[in-house]
């Protein structure tokens, strides 16, 4: 089984700004989010090209899991998104394993890689309020920013987003999220554009104490995998290359999401164009691909 390439699902957002109408030529205004990697129920990508084009991914993990998913066999693929804001998104939390459990869902856990940010740009990520009467108070009276703890960002930086956490991607950037396969969110605070508030749902699984530190990987080091996170649902690490480099001698599937520059990716004396902001999944039974160009990967996975 060789590389898949999915085709991508964009979604229009009130939030969206133009990052990704002029990165891939989009004729539509307003789309904020490009879904690049789901197998989640009713978001499912299709195949683009190949053997299953035109499957739904999910529908061949389940006929073939062994040679995509390699020793994974619970079927829950790594979740890969672009989000492109121009204003800072609600902010929200996402239940943990037992949480999502109890509602027949599964934990939703993220992270977030930051390729493009405006001088300024910002994440929210905890509260600095541990009481839940005085959040749900804040959040009802309009007045919650006051209790957000906003870390300033730039391209190159990466920021792990637990269930749990408070959290949002601020305005003005383009961020690559990868996250686990569940799918509840609820909204907290929404700077009063009128959509519905999860209060109730929110406040029970939110956790005040939680807070998260960025990995800064602004410095090139060619042809090193660098460790972004080890999580239980999912794994990244972050990849120079300069030239060629082979990815081999890996357990389970590789998500392959360009992040800088471009490059191409050989397998089995086929070529697959990998541009900016490009992703490419590499099966369990792959074997070794040859990675060749000047590029930046972050590499996702489930261990």
């Amino acid at each position: 089984m060789g590389p898949i390439r999915l085709e991508p699902v964009y979604k229009k957002a009130i939030w969206a700004g133009e990052r990704l109408k002029k990165i891939r030529g989009l004729q539509e205004d307003g789309i904020g989010i490009c879904r690049e990697v789901c197998a989640y129920k009713g978001s499912e990508n299709r195949v683009e090209e190949g053997q299953f084009k035109g499957c739904r991914i999910d529908q061949v993990i389940a006929d073939y899991r062994r040679e995509l998913m390699g020793p994974d066999d619970s079927g829950q693929l790594v979740r890969v998104a672009y989000m492109d804001t121009r204003e800072d998104l609600s902010i929200q939390v996402h239940p943990n394993e037992e949480q999502a459990e109890r509602i027949g869902d599964f934990e939703k856990s993220e992270s977030w890689y930051i390729l493009e940010a405006d001088p300024g740009a910002y994440i929210t990520a905890g509260v600095n309020c541990t009481d839940k009467a005085t959040l749900r108070n804040a959040a009802e009276s309009g007045d919650m920013e006051q209790y957000l703890v906003r870390i300033p960002v730039k391209a190159g930086d990466f920021a792990m987003i637990p269930a749990g956490l408070v959290h949002a991607c601020g305005k003005d950037m383009l961020a690559l999220e990868v996250g686990s396969f569940g799918g509840i969110t609820y909204r907290l605070y929404d700077y009063g554009r009128g959509r519905p508030l999860d209060l109730d749902k929110g406040m029970e699984i939110l956790d005040p104490s939680l807070r998260c530190e960025l990995v800064h990987t602004q410095e090139k080091v060619p042809g090193v995998p660098r460790p972004l996170v080890r999580h239980r649902l999912f794994s990244a690490d972050v990849l120079d290359v300069e030239g060629v480099w082979t990815l081999d001698g890996y357990e389970g599937y590789r998500i392959l999401c360009c992040v800088e520059g471009a490059c191409r990716i050989i397998w089995d004396g086929e070529e697959y164009p990998l541009p900016y902001t490009k992703t490419l999944l590499i099966p369990a039974g792959c074997g070794p691909v040859e990675i060749r160009g000047n590029a930046r990967l972050l590499m996702a996975w489930k261990v």
